[in-house]
């Protein structure tokens, strides 16, 4: 059996008391109406109230046979309160009386805005009491402040608002539309004129579509103004917003020239360094072959002078353009195949020559734990190596140059990187603690008197720098006048891809290796004949058979007639370019088995350049000037690719 609530049961009770007074229909009735609505007896108690009005009160308590100023509170104005009570005019008068607005706070602390009408309600011509109509104002009010309070934010809005309807005619234009025409001295021109001349055909698309057109540039006077228009589908409108971006288009026409400039910058370096490179391949090439031959000690002086000079003359280059790239934020890393030992020989190979002259040692430690192979950029590496051993022997006049490689972190499960150390060090004159400090900046040498001394330009340890964070490492200089200095860095590399049969081709293999490149029949692809003469030289003395193309359609046709071993591809040549020519041979290879080991020998050193030879089917990209040794490792790379 169920209980009922006493104060439940009690309103129960009393709301079909109510229901008996008013009446059941017009209690059916006025529960639909969306007014509150209260029943008042002659003394001002609460008879019945509607669903609506029980919703306004809350239904904090019970309000049946509660005084309505009890609830509501004195609803009157001047200031007699007996005469201007509206119940009690209303009872006195038998009319309806209006209050258009009353401020009612509800005990739970809400706050509501009323209007008030109060009915006579009589029986058989006798006044029994009253009904009060109470029409919550709050939503009503707080919408219409919301529509003043935008219509205040477009007025005092800085930034241009204009509406129009479908025919295209201006109905609003906000106060900050007229600011910026009176600021462009455009206030007799017209509206038209801050607006482009599509204007209508822009309205009729955004009614059409119903979809916003943004940042839509109009030029006027000397500003630039970015109209977004969006439509008012159910107004049938057009609402058009300005903003006055004359400084964003100045900053990114500001940046575009800076983009311009810096690519005509890029095609500038890069063709200096092909018309560079290009005549000093000759220089090198020929100096190296005549130092090969019968001279005499004067000659012989001479010879090594002039290869120097150009030697000097090719590193002043790299640098430059190495620069330009860290510059534009353009130097990247191309992840290769690396034989850490082979990679240390060609450096010190290369400078055997400059360390000899000057009596010194160049000795090499590599660790026993230091893996052979590992996954990076060979390129950067020998750079880095290349150009801190260079400076090492520069700046040394007696003793010894050690190159030191150590295995500073091997691979770990939460990492798949090799830590590499190395460390350069010499006995050379050494620096102050004041010349270590800007060492790694651009231009930076030790003093004046360095570059007098021993030239360069300040940029290849900079350089060097830049590399090393590239690999995820860091360099470091300990040096005392006189004590010579160390050179120590980190390189981050991955260890090496072990494939089945790839280390057959490596180490004991080499001297077979050298023999299969004597054994090589090669064609040399180049239209300028001194690059000709020395690659021919170069592989002559390597033991190939050569033979010359001078364009890419001769290069396609001999290949047509005759089966080489290795291409030497020039890029740019007449008639047919070399990347012209590679795709041609690389076509009339689908579909077969055979693949002809193409390199590349251009005078382009950028990366894209290298990417694009790649893009084309070349296998390996040799810069000029072209070096016996980088020749000769270069095809016994091909051959090692060939066999794997």
């Amino acid at each position: 059996m169920s209980t009922l609530n006493p104060s439940t049961s009690n309103s129960q009770s009393k709301t079909q008391q109510s229901r008996v007074l008013i009446g059941e229909e017009t209690s059916l009735i006025l529960e639909a109406v969306p007014e509150a609505i209260f029943f008042l007896d002659h003394d001002n108690r609460i008879l019945f109230l509607n669903p609506v009005a029980q919703q306004l009160v809350g239904q904090i308590r019970d309000v049946i046979g509660l005084g309505f100023h009890d609830l509501i509170g004195c609803v009157m104005s001047g200031e007699s309160e007996v005469a201007q009570c509206p119940f009690t005019r209303m009872v006195n008068t038998g009319e309806l009386v209006v209050i258009p607005s009353h401020f009612w706070d509800r005990e739970d602390g809400t706050q509501f805005e009323l209007s008030l009408s109060f009915w006579p309600r009589t029986q058989q011509g006798v006044l029994v009491g009253g009904m009060v109509m109470v029409r919550d104002l709050t939503t009503a009010m707080e919408i219409q402040r919301d529509v003043q309070r935008a219509a205040r934010l477009a007025e005092d809005a800085p930034n241009p608002i204009v509406e129009f309807d479908a025919t295209g005619a201006m109905l609003y234009a906000n106060t900050g539309m007229l600011n910026v025409m009176a600021q462009c001295g455009l206030l007799e021109a017209g509206i038209e004129v801050m607006f482009p001349a599509v204007l209508p055909a822009m309205l009729q698309e955004c009614i059409t579509t119903n979809s916003a057109l943004m940042r839509v540039e109009h030029v006027v006077a000397d500003r630039v103004i970015a109209w977004s228009l969006f439509p008012l589908e159910e107004l049938k409108l057009v609402r058009a917003y300005g903003l006055d971006i004359t400084s964003d288009v100045a900053l990114r026409r500001a940046k575009e020239a800076a983009e311009e400039s810096t690519r005509a910058k890029g095609i500038f370096l890069a063709t200096m360094s092909h018309e560079l490179r290009t005549p000093m391949n000759g220089v090198l090439g020929c100096t190296q072959l005549l130092k090969d031959t019968s001279l005499t000690d004067q000659q012989r002086e001479l010879i090594e002078t002039m290869h120097r000079s150009a030697d000097a003359l090719l590193t002043l280059v790299n640098d430059i353009l190495d620069f330009s790239k860290i510059e534009a934020g353009k130097m990247t890393l191309e992840v290769a195949d690396v034989n850490l030992r082979s990679l240390i020989c060609d450096v010190t190979t290369l400078m055997e020559g400059l360390a000899s002259q000057k009596g010194l040692t160049v000795s090499v430690q590599i660790d026993p734990d230091v893996p052979e192979e590992f996954r990076g950029d060979s390129i950067r590496l020998r750079q880095i190596l290349f150009n801190l051993v260079g400076n090492a022997i520069k700046f040394t006049e007696r003793g010894r140059v050690t190159i030191t490689v150590s295995l500073k972190q091997g691979r770990t499960e939460g990492s798949d990187s090799v830590v590499l150390q190395w460390r350069i060090q010499d006995t050379g004159i050494g620096m102050t603690p004041e010349q270590q400090v800007r060492l790694f900046q651009a231009y930076a040498q030790a003093d004046a008197s360095t570059t007098r001394k021993f030239g360069g330009t300040g940029l290849g340890l900079m350089i060097c720098h830049q590399l090393v964070q590239l690999m995820g490492g860091a360099i470091t200089v300990e040096s005392s006048i006189g004590q010579g200095s160390t050179f120590a860095y980190t390189t981050n590399l991955l260890p090496a891809i072990h494939r089945d049969g790839a280390t057959s081709s490596l180490g004991t293999d080499q001297r077979s290796m050298g023999e299969q490149v004597g054994l090589l029949r090669v064609l040399v692809a180049d239209d300028n004949e001194i690059n000709q003469v020395v690659a021919c030289k170069y592989l002559q003395k390597l033991g190939c058979h050569v033979e010359i193309a001078r364009t890419g359609r001769e290069a396609v046709e001999a290949i047509t007639r005759i089966a080489y071993d290795v291409v030497l591809m020039d890029c740019e040549m007449p008639d047919m370019d070399g990347y012209e020519a590679t795709r041609e041979i690389r076509l009339r290879e689908d579909g077969t088995m055979s693949h002809l080991p193409i390199m590349a020998l251009t005078g382009h050193a950028s990366d894209e350049d290298a990417q694009k030879c790649h893009q084309a089917g070349m296998d390996k990209v040799i810069t000029k000037p072209l070096t016996l040794p980088i020749l000769r490792a270069s095809l016994r790379e091909l051959l090692q690719q060939a066999n794997s």
